[in-house]
């Protein structure tokens, strides 16, 4: 098991334990195709269908089944389908996709996996580059400047080509109570105490102080201002840095120097760990299942967390508490200027890939299958869908369009297995659902990518694990972050510094075409 292995959220839905294996796709799909929904049919190239390709894909087992439900129709559509699917643990990610790239004969025609591992599949040379592809479909540079430029410069390309489509688009927004908030007694209150209303908390000195007032308020109730995400490490680390990012943190600079131990880094391990200390009971070894639980059950009024809680929870939480979440952008620190900085780290997300060891017309096939898929003609459906398991990527995805889809039932499948039984949307109200876009798209458009390079587990684990130690109180936070840059360099030193700051460049030079300072 790798580091990263039983980390993710969708654990979380009962139907996802039911798709554990290798599938065959011709027992999953709708007993028809869906009426209605977009008329826009992409076809291969030239308009002529594939001679009934089926194909075999790995995917990560928390990303659902849209490939599934979509195949019969892609079959009418286009003579392309879906033959089977193997699951794999996510943490698992390099153990089983790795020697399947490197194979002759891979046992998948396309595969679903983690951003994180991106970078090290694409050094491997054995992922087919795609832009040739997207040149063969009339409106493709469209749907390239569709793709929410957060996700698309770190996430699809490498070294100049493109060698991924986006399928999920994860980010950390701000989930909050908006009954708390507007609670007249707890204004009053707030009000006397800090001399300021009680609103959403813009930067972290105020998102302490709300985390702190709220906690004292509200705990003999079993309710608390916030709690954090500290383990595993592994994603522990990603929710300090949204607090270091925006107090200008970067991972390296142009010369493989860690940036992680500087004292604006030092800041914010204090502020996080500052958070922690009001999070109530099993704060400072908070994992990511308890922070599912807490939000789900009410006892947080704040979350910093990945954009789905607030969907995937729905059923636990019952209607009237699921209407009171809101949703906005992450804290950041106020600039000498006045203005705040803002920075939600893109942890995670999805990118879909096609291995160089493919016959011509299955790897034909499987870009097919994977544009189209993400393409809005389809996507715009599936990333309202509970059982896609995919978060909004593309800038349609935040329109009134897409927020009314959360509230509808999806038209490209039925309830008719056991996969995907329901059907009638998320949220209740546009309202709630045009909230949750509203603070998805705030945070992605100052997303922070994560480490996406080889190297990532190591990277991971060495500054979760020492930012685990210092919210511990083995360490000081200089400590500890002087201990995980000092663990950086032996990683730079063993996987080689041109070696490193070439592929490092990949983030650079996203980094300065969305503005960011490095």
């Amino acid at each position: 098991m790798g580091i990263f292995a039983n980390m993710t959220r969708r654990k979380f839905l009962k139907t996802a334990a039911a798709s554990a294996g290798a599938l065959a796709g011709s027992q999953f799909m709708p007993a028809k195709s869906w009426a209605g929904g977009h008329s826009d049919v992409i076809m291969p190239p030239g308009g002529k269908k594939f001679k009934d390709i089926e194909l075999s894909y790995f995917q990560d087992g928390n990303w659902l089944h849209a490939p599934l439900w979509l195949s019969e129709q892609f079959r009418k559509d286009a003579g392309v389908s879906i033959k089977s699917r193997e699951l794999y643990d996510g943490g698992d990610t390099v153990a089983k996709v790795l020697p399947q790239l490197l194979s002759r004969k891979p046992r998948f025609d396309w595969v679903q996996y983690p951003c994180l591992f991106f970078g090290q599949f694409a050094e491997t040379g054995q992922l087919e580059p795609l832009d040739d592809y997207f040149a063969q479909y009339a409106g493709s540079q469209e749907y390239l400047d569709w793709v929410m430029p957060a996700y698309r410069e770190f996430y699809t390309k490498w070294d100049n080509k493109t060698y991924g489509i986006m399928l999920d688009g994860d980010i950390h927004i701000l989930h909050y109570r908006k009954n708390y908030f507007n609670d007249p007694d707890l204004q009053r209150k707030f009000s006397k105490r800090f001399q300021r209303e009680l609103v959403v908390p813009k930067t972290w000195p105020h998102f302490l102080e709300c985390t702190q007032f709220f906690t004292e308020e509200l705990s003999s109730k079993g309710v608390y201002g916030t709690s954090m995400v500290v383990n595993p490490p592994a994603f522990g680390w990603g929710f300090w840095m949204d607090i270091a990012a925006s107090n200008g943190v970067n991972y390296f600079d142009a010369s493989m120097n860690p940036g992680i131990n500087s004292k604006q880094a030092v800041e914010a391990l204090d502020m996080y760990k500052n958070i922690i200390e009001f999070s109530g009971p099993g704060g400072k070894s908070m994992d990511i299942n308890q922070t599912i639980q807490r939000w789900q059950s009410g006892t947080d009024v704040m979350s910093v967390w990945w954009i789905d809680l607030s969907e995937f929870t729905v059923q636990q939480q019952g209607m009237e508490m699921a209407e009171q979440q809101g949703a906005d952008i992450v804290p950041g620190w106020e600039q000498p200027d006045g203005s705040i900085n803002h920075k939600a780290v893109s942890l995670w997300c999805r990118t879909g890939s096609i291995p160089k060891n493919l016959p011509q017309d299955v790897k034909d096939a499987a870009f097919y299958f994977l544009y189209r898929m993400s393409h809005p003609s389809i996507s715009d459906e599936i990333v309202a869908d509970e059982y896609c398991g995919s978060d909004p990527f593309g800038r349609s995805h935040y329109t009134d369009e897409s927020a009314r889809k959360y509230t509808m039932a999806n038209p490209q499948r039925g309830t008719d297995n056991d996969l995907w039984p329901t059907n009638s949307g998320i949220f209740k109200t546009f309202e709630t659902a045009r909230s949750h876009l509203d603070g998805g798209l705030r945070n992605v458009e100052v997303g922070y990518p994560q480490f996406y390079w080889e190297g990532t587990p190591q990277y991971a684990d060495a500054l979760g694990r020492n930012i685990s130690k210092a919210v511990s109180g083995q360490l000081t936070s200089q400590q500890a972050l002087d201990e995980a840059a000092e663990e950086w360099v032996k990683i730079v030193q063993k996987l080689g510094i041109d070696n490193q700051k070439r592929q490092y460049e990949n983030f650079l030079a996203g980094a300065r075409k969305l503005g960011y300072k490095i």
